[in-house]
């Protein structure tokens, strides 16, 4: 008696909300295959089973299907039994790979089905099999493109995703407020200069996990950036057609927008958690951090030293690199970390210095310079010669309309070329009037922006303060300290030298 294993396996579990979970076609598969051991006279090994897997899309993977090969290549199982050749191959290749478990078999063995056997042992019942799988495909090819037009007219209409929700709602229309807030919060930092890495960071201490993400694990980076992506954020509905997404795995949604014929994208029927506006803010910032095509991507990795490449070495003008002191030293227990020229960078290896009270010094300096700048108050037109010229414009431009208007009464003009005229100077008086309000405000902006800087300073993650310093210093120059060092390891200010942009 030849012991066999059976196989069963459905598609799909059926739709969300219709009652089924798969479980009565595997059970009615299951005993075609024990009605059929009785007939062949067969020990079943084990029934296989693939629940809610589809054979024919090529990047699924079939648990109990790959099991199965294992067991039959080995000499565990000498067969396999199945309701019909459609629940085991929708793809040749599948088929492929088990005539050739069967060619080098060298042992008796059996291939049967409730529709009929096929011996892959003999050309003849090769050729019977491709027939039947080649037809498989072909429904199943058939089937995917009805899917395909009905979910494509379905985007265009702007009804939501069926299925599993996205990260940031609780069902597919209504958000959920707590993974709406993470996305707000993370937004506004990144915008600050935050990297989508130290995003992640927090999350995972968070225990924050995506719909997608497998259980007892925390969501990992790339689903971070995908989510930040995701047009959804701001109501615009994207399609990412199926072959796609199985031939290149995740892709970028962005590039996936789904656009009226005027051109305009689609907005979905659920509710948003970012304006269209915000939402292209985003990503034209995280567009803007995208691998330069040298090296890895800008702003992939997390730089743990706030001054690591802006700090610089005073002998030779390379940028300084971090490392740890010694655990266990004094250096170690007091400052953890030093920065220091490094040869492998094309540095001169003679200089280093603890970090922490090097940048508790630029960090003092730096807000004392934004402190000033928010005291500053608005510059009268005479100190500034552009918001003069300006206001000049404004008044000449109100004169050349008086004049117009004069040549007009005295018929020196006629009505059409006092109609350009006026619209001219009209059109000229707004831009320069939005000019006036540009170069009259800017100081006070200047202002409010260092006082909201200096305000949130304590909570800035280090790359969010990165960000700020480099707006305001070209480079922290870092001097020897000679043959006699730091006197009592104390730190010396004159040792440090800020250049401002």
């Amino acid at each position: 008696m030849l012991t066999v294993g059976g196989y069963a396996r459905v598609s799909d579990i059926g739709q969300m909300g219709d009652g089924r979970d798969g479980r009565e076609g595997v059970m009615r598969q299951r005993e075609d295959v024990h009605a059929l051991a009785k007939v062949k006279r067969c020990d079943v090994h084990r029934v296989y089973e693939d629940n809610d897997t589809s054979a024919y899309r090529r990047r699924v993977k079939r648990r109990d299907f790959e099991a199965m090969m294992i067991d039959l290549a080995s000499g565990v199982i000498n067969g396999i039994l199945a309701s019909n050749i459609d629940r085991l191959f929708r793809q040749p290749r599948d088929l492929e790979r088990c005539i050739d478990i069967y060619e080098q078999a060298r042992r008796p063995m059996i291939f049967a089905t409730t529709a009929g056997d096929f011996d892959l042992t003999s050309p003849e019942g090769r050729f019977q099999a491709r027939i039947h799988v080649t037809i498989a495909n072909k429904f199943s090819a058939d089937a995917a493109r009805r899917v395909a037009r009905q979910k494509r007219a379905e985007a265009v209409q702007g009804m939501p995703h069926k299925g599993q929700r996205a990260f940031g709602w609780k069902d597919a229309e209504h958000v959920d407020d707590r993974e709406a807030e993470l996305l707000r919060i993370a937004r506004k930092d990144i915008l600050q200069g935050k990297k989508v890495a130290t995003v992640h960071e927090e999350w995972t201490k968070l225990r924050v996990r995506s719909p997608q993400t497998p259980p007892g694990k925390t969501i990992g980076y790339s689903s971070v950036r995908y989510v930040l992506r995701n047009p959804r954020l701001c109501g615009y509905r994207a399609y990412i057609p199926q072959e796609v997404r199985e031939r290149s795995g995740r892709v970028d949604p962005v590039e996936w927008l789904v656009e009226r014929t005027d051109g305009t994208p689609v907005m979905g029927q659920w509710e948003k958690i970012f304006t269209p506006d915000e939402w292209r803010e985003l990503i034209d910032v995280l567009d803007a951090r995208k691998n330069t095509g040298k090296g890895r991507k800008i702003g992939s990795t997390v730089i743990k030293r706030l001054l690591t490449g802006i700090a610089r070495c005073a002998k030779c003008g390379n940028g300084l690199s971090s490392g740890m002191y010694t655990r266990g030293t004094t250096s170690y227990e007091k400052y953890g970390y030093y920065y220091y020229c490094r040869r492998a960078d094309g540095g001169c290896g003679s200089l280093s210095r603890s970090g922490p009270p090097v940048e508790d010094h630029v960090e003092k300096i730096l807000l004392g310079n934004l402190k000033k700048r928010a005291r500053q108050v608005k510059p009268t037109a005479e100190e500034d010669p552009e918001l003069t010229k300006a206001k000049a414009d404004l008044k000449q431009i109100e004169a050349d309309k008086a004049e117009a208007r004069q040549l007009r009464a005295d018929d020196k003009l006629s009505l059409a070329e006092f109609a350009r005229e006026i619209s001219r100077l009209e059109r000229k008086e707004r831009e320069t009037g939005e000019k006036v309000s540009a170069l009259s405000a800017a100081p006070v902006r200047a202002g409010s922006a260092a006082a909201r800087i200096i305000r949130e300073w304590g909570r800035y993650t280090v790359d969010v303060k990165r960000e700020e310093i480099v707006k305001s210093i070209e480079a922290v120059v870092i001097k020897p300290a000679g043959k006699g060092g730091a006197q009592n390891g104390e730190f010396r200010a004159d040792l440090v030298e800020i250049v401002w942009k």
